[in-house]
């Protein structure tokens, strides 16, 4: 009875690490504006907090004779944080002294994410070597703890995510933690220690029926009482709304969207009527982004036969129809617009409609899923949909005043890739937002020209009339600009999907309007490029290798340098998987538990492999294991490359081929540490000690990855290529364990007893 306890236990720890820390993730992503980026601070503090649990933390324990007792004060400990980091990030602004307007700075984000993630992440590093004991079979352990994973992330994302709120799927989590250590206690000789169980259980279940009373409550303090009305996340990201004095105000992952029924004037009418204006014979119009709340109402005062209204998060638009407001009901009934409810990207590629003017207008890049707007492969898709003299348009951030170097590089970079993809581009220069204007045909920007048509037309409009039209569109004002972005231009890069440079430089601009380090920071990286860096690769394993054949660096050191640079590669490839995901589905905020449990079905599957063929591996074996898995990861991830690229009917089936990716980087991840560690304890009976000491370099590795691949490779590399750099670790890795030798079988771990 006690073996299928301890068996439940370590399926439990799988089952609640994904939860926790997808859940925490989430609520880390709200409060940080949708930031992608700040994936790799989460998870290498994630990691390096594990590592460190399962190095160090467990290491305390290891005289003691009752691992079960510690196993469980490990559970009470993740029970007890696991609420209490979620009312840590929801009332982070307030602990940092910031207002709402304030924005996170890198030393907050660092700080609040290390606050919340890391006791449940030491927590979670030394179960797992605390598991050992109770279960001496690393593989077993690695099996038991991905199903967990598996039946984790499949409850989190279809059932739980659908019908719980944040802390009733906390306390739950928590209560069966706190469940299950009651049972392993159950024989405990000191009552206080199994009484107190059953006392922290009874209370989990009474916070648990307050749940609803505790969402509230943090949300005010989140919001700093805004009066939310409305709080909910899509498989896009978060949505709130609030409500004051008959005005709402709709937030997107934190940032306001649009205000309703007083939308920007200057705004609506400077990015509608200038570029229709310039279009007059225009019929069909196709918005993505934002639309409602004005820019429809400008649109519709032309004589058009079609709009298409394409909101990029289908959630948005029930929303709107929620709040009832009398002129955007007004706006989405009319008959000339159609509201297509599905990702902007998948609509283009699929529709065989043909419009005159396309409009997007979508905040600045800051997040993947806004940046995937302004590549040049979704300007390739737009020019398909434009007929022959169509126009498309779009904005970034501008100023009338100067340009920083930052808001030139957005513009510079943004100007590129337009250039890269059509035939004529005009700019119009604005205070607060540039309007970027491109077609195949030449741009008629004549004032007079525009002035003609407003005329013909008889708009009603606030602001523009012949004057401000003629004060707008100065020639001077765009020889300004233009000039301006002379000292940027040879520095500024086409934005790809495969390479978002975009995103990197509207962080930067973001940014500067706090500090002056972090856009250097993000800059930087633009200078690096890959043939220096595989160079270096080359030179530090050709030298360890050296070395190996020279017996100075013996089997063990390289045995343990194959098990961190596994980490590395699993999970730079598994950002890789992430940011490629994002930037060409848009919707990684719902499938980010589908793609971690993905990993860990390849690390379940990898170490049931392992458990069963220990015996026939050796060196070489292992080497070529190592090689063969990268090369076919890597050539998975062109072929998802390829395969979206190319679809014609793989819409529904796309996500799953990213899965097939993790699947095979976790496979690795899971056959090498039981592989490893069976070869490794040849050389010294450290059973114990070993097997925490392969995981903690094994997520110590996978912490440096998630740190260096978001923030270094792709940035400077792009996917491709680091997708490639990755696999020149793991071959290197590989031939230098083939070097080794031993004429002694491979000894096996222990089993149970």
């Amino acid at each position: 009875m006690q073996k299928k306890l301890i068996f439940l236990a370590i399926f439990l720890k799988g089952f609640a690490s994904i939860i926790i820390q997808t859940l925490l993730a989430r609520e880390l992503l709200i409060i940080f504006h949708g930031n992608e980026l700040t994936f790799g601070i989460i998870l290498s503090l994630w990691l390096a907090c594990g590592a460190l649990g399962s190095g160090v933390l467990s290491s305390l324990f290891k005289r003691s004779h009752e691992p079960i007792r510690i196993f469980c004060s490990f559970q009470f400990l993740l029970a007890l944080w696991f609420p209490l980091a979620i009312i840590l990030i929801r009332t982070s602004r307030t602990l940092l002294n910031l207002s709402f307007a304030d924005v996170f700075g890198i030393n907050h984000i660092f700080f609040i994410t290390f606050l919340s993630l890391s006791l449940v992440a030491l927590s979670d590093g030394a179960m797992f070597a605390v598991a050992f004991r109770l279960l001496p079979n690393i593989a077993k352990i690695y099996i038991l703890e991905s199903c967990g994973v598996i039946v984790g992330a499949i409850f989190f994302t279809f059932i739980f995510l659908t019908h719980l709120n944040s802390f009733q799927i906390v306390f739950l989590v928590s209560i069966l933690n706190l469940f299950c250590a009651c049972l392993l206690l159950r024989s405990e000789k000191i009552k206080f220690l199994k009484w107190s169980s059953w006392i922290f259980l009874a209370a989990g279940i009474y916070c648990l029926t307050q749940s609803s009373g505790l969402q509230r409550e943090t949300l005010d303090r989140q919001w700093q009482k805004k009066n939310i009305i409305i709080n909910k996340n899509s498989e896009y990201g978060n949505i709130a709304v609030s409500k004051e004095t008959g005005q709402f105000t709709i937030f997107y992952d934190g940032l306001i969207d649009l205000s309703i029924p007083s939308p920007e004037t200057y705004f609506s009418e400077d990015f509608i009527h200038l570029p229709l204006l310039a279009q007059p014979q225009a019929k069909n119009v196709l918005f993505i982004g934002t639309a409602a709340g004005g820019l429809l109402t400008e649109t519709l005062k032309y004589p058009l036969t079609k709009i298409v209204y394409v909101e990029i998060d289908p959630l948005f638009i029930k929303i709107l129809h929620s709040l009832k407001d009398p002129t955007t009901e007004k706006e989405l009934t009319d008959p000339r617009i159609t509201v297509e409810s599905s990702d902007g990207r998948n609509y283009v590629k699929k529709t065989s409609a043909s419009f005159d003017v396309v409009f997007v207008n979508t905040g600045l890049p800051t997040t993947l899923l806004l940046n995937r707007y302004y590549t040049t492969d979704f300007f390739r898709e737009i020019r398909r949909v434009l007929t022959k003299k169509g126009i498309f348009v779009l904005k970034t951030w501008g100023s009338l005043a100067t340009l920083s170097p930052e808001l030139a590089s957005v513009n510079a970079s943004l100007y590129k890739t337009l250039k890269s993809e059509f035939r004529y581009r005009e700019v119009i220069p604005g205070d607060g937002f540039n309007i970027f204007i491109a077609s195949d045909e030449k741009i008629n920007l004549d004032p007079a020209f525009l002035e003609a048509n407003w005329r013909d037309l008889k708009l009603k409009t606030t602001l523009i009339n012949p004057v401000y039209i003629h004060l707008r569109l100065q020639r001077s004002y765009r020889d300004w600009f233009y000039a301006s972005l002379k000292n940027e231009w040879g520095l500024a890069s086409i934005n790809q999907d495969l390479k978002p440079i975009g995103l990197y430089e509207a962080l930067s601009l973001y940014y500067a309007q706090f500090s002056k380090k972090i856009p250097k920071f993000f800059m930087g990286f633009k200078k690096i490029s890959p043939p220096p860096l595989a160079a270096g690769l080359f030179l530090f394993f050709g030298f360890w290798q050296l070395l190996s054949r020279l017996k100075v660096i013996k089997a063990v050191p390289t045995l343990k340098l194959a098990v961190a640079s596994t980490g590395f590669f699993a999970m730079s490839l598994q950002l890789v998987v992430l940011f490629l995901f994002q930037s060409l589905l848009g919707y990684l905020f719902g499938w980010l538990a589908i793609l971690s449990m993905s990993f860990m079905v390849g690390t379940s599957a990898g170490a049931f492999l392992a458990n069963k063929k220990l015996q026939k591996f050796d060196y070489k074996k292992l080497g070529r294991t190592e090689i063969g898995i990268s090369v076919a990861s890597a050539a998975l991830v062109f072929f998802v490359i390829a395969l979206f690229k190319n679809r014609t009917g793989f819409a529904m089936t796309t996500p799953w081929f990213f899965s097939t990716v993790s699947i095979c980087t976790g496979f690795l991840v899971g056959l090498e540490i039981p592989v490893v560690y069976g070869l490794a304890i040849k050389e010294a009976d450290r059973s114990e000690s070993l097997a925490g000491e392969l995981y903690g370099l094994d997520l110590a590795g996978a912490c440096l990855g998630a740190i260096l691949t978001p923030l270094v490779f792709i940035p400077s590399c792009g996917i491709i290529a680091t997708t490639l750099l990755l696999c020149l670790v793991k071959c290197a890795t590989g031939t230098t364990i083939m070097t080794l030798t031993s004429k002694r079988p491979i000894r096996p771990a222990k089993t149970d007893q």
